[in-house]
This record gives structure tokens, C-alpha cells and sequence, in this order.
């Protein structure tokens, strides 16, 4: 195997998974990373990656940022999968540790006042020391999702702030919606409880709406503000990204 611990290189073998499905990349991903976990909050494209995985790679890490914002019936989904599949879950908090000890620090409602420092401190700085440990990691994002993640390749180089950078593979990127439901109806697979409630993305309660069917999937997000994307997928994007 092939650590890629301080750079991430495009040289890695990506003509192997240049317009692979997603099976074939998250095999090629397992096999290529040392140090590979999967980050999901147990929405539909990470319940597909999850059940592909439990013929791949079973005991992968399935990293889950635990906000102190999630909906009850987030976590108790995510309690069920992780029983029902035996998922290795690592739970990452930020470093305040709590949604009270964060009102304690920044004052109460921050998720209103700033939601760009809410999901810094809740989200992006936990996932960032977290992936200090690992070489890769795999996430469920999609080009169909919104305008913002439609060149989203299969597989891309991310900057940790310590100067390292690591591999992020999209094993889904190419894949539709459709397509994903059309999965987890062939499986038989649970789906998040709120979607049948009119939520299409699902994150914490104080900032996630449902949305019509007119609307795209993401636009139940941030409501009333000029925010599409919590930081997760957006920080440290270098140059040596393989388009895919």
C-alpha cells in the first residue's frame, strides 16, 4: 500500500478510477490508501458508500461530527446502522465539547449570529484535527446536489492546516439522486426518518428546514443566509486535483 502521509499525489494510479463506478473506486481506495476512513452523517449517499464498503472494507473508521445540534432522529438512525452494519463509528466533537459549553464561550444562539464560526468550531476544525490520523477519507458528496459541487471529481488533494495534505475521494460524484434511491430501494436499506417529512439534506436542527419540490436539495440549508456549505468540503483545496 501507498502511504500518501505529507503530500497527496495525482500520480497515485487515478487513471485506474477515471470513470470507475463507485464499488471499483471505493475498492481502489482501500487498497491504495494506508490510513482511509469515511465521514458521513448517515444521509442517503453515505448509506450507499456504508453498504458497498461492508464487502470492502468492514471495519473502516465512519467518522460522524456530533454538532450538539442533531436532530434526535439523526442520532438515534445513526445508533440504529451502526448496530444493524457493526460500524466502527468514531464520534468527533469540538473542542468546547458541548452545545452548552459553546453558548459558555461565544454566547448563546451562535448557529444565528455566526453560522460560518458555528460550523468552524463545530464541523471543519474537529473534522481537520481528526483526519490528522488518517491518509485519505471518503465522503458521499454528488455534482447534482447544488451549482457549488458540480465539478466534484472522484478524487481530489486536501491541505490540513499542518501542511500536509491527504486524499478525498468521491466514489458517488458522477451519480444522481435517482440513482441513489434506486440503490437503497434494491437493498432494502433504512433511509433517515426526516425525509419523509420534506427534509432533502439533513444537518442540525436550528439551521436545516424542509424544502418543496421545487427546491433543490440543498436549499433547506442556512436559510436568509449567503451559505450553501458548512466548510467540511470546501477547505484546503489545492491544485493537484484529478478531474474526473
Amino acid at each position: 500500500m501507498t502511504s500518501t502521509r505529507d503530500f497527496a499525489s495525482p500520480d497515485l494510479h487515478l487513471a485506474d478510477v477515471a470513470g470507475a463506478g463507485p464499488h471499483h473506486v471505493l475498492t481502489w481506495a482501500c487498497s491504495t490508501i494506508d490510513r482511509l476512513a469515511i465521514a458521513t452523517s448517515f444521509q442517503s449517499s453515505g448509506l450507499v458508500l456504508l453498504h458497498m464498503l461492508r464487502d470492502i472494507r468492514p471495519d473502516l473508521p465512519v467518522l460522524f461530527l456530533d454538532t450538539g445540534f442533531h436532530f434526535a432522529e439523526t442520532l438515534s438512525f445513526k445508533d440504529r446502522i451502526a448496530e444493524m452494519w457493526d460500524l466502527k463509528v468514531v464520534e468527533i466533537r469540538g473542542r468546547h465539547g458541548s452545545a452548552a459549553a459553546q453558548d459558555d464561550l461565544f454566547g448563546p444562539r451562535l448557529y444565528e449570529r455566526d453560522p460560518d464560526r458555528c460550523c468552524f468550531i463545530n464541523k471543519v476544525q474537529p473534522l481537520q484535527e481528526a483526519l490528522d490520523e488518517y491518509d485519505g477519507w471518503i465522503s458521499g458528496l454528488r455534482r447534482d446536489q447544488s451549482p457549488l459541487r458540480a465539478s466534484t471529481p472522484l478524487v481530489e488533494a486536501q491541505m490540513l492546516p499542518r501542511g500536509d495534505e491527504i486524499l478525498k475521494i468521491h466514489p458517488l460524484a458522477t451519480w444522481s439522486k435517482n440513482q441513489v434511491d434506486a440503490y437503497l430501494e434494491e437493498h432494502d436499506i433504512p433511509v433517515h426518518p426526516l425525509l419523509e417529512q420534506g427534509f432533502a439534506s439533513i444537518g442540525c436542527h436550528p439551521c436545516t428546514r424542509p424544502v418543496t419540490a421545487s427546491e433543490g436539495d440543498r436549499a433547506g440549508r442556512w436559510e436568509g443566509a449567503a451559505k450553501t456549505e458548512c466548510g467540511i468540503h470546501t477547505f484546503g483545496r489545492t491544485q493537484n486535483e484529478a478531474e474526473q
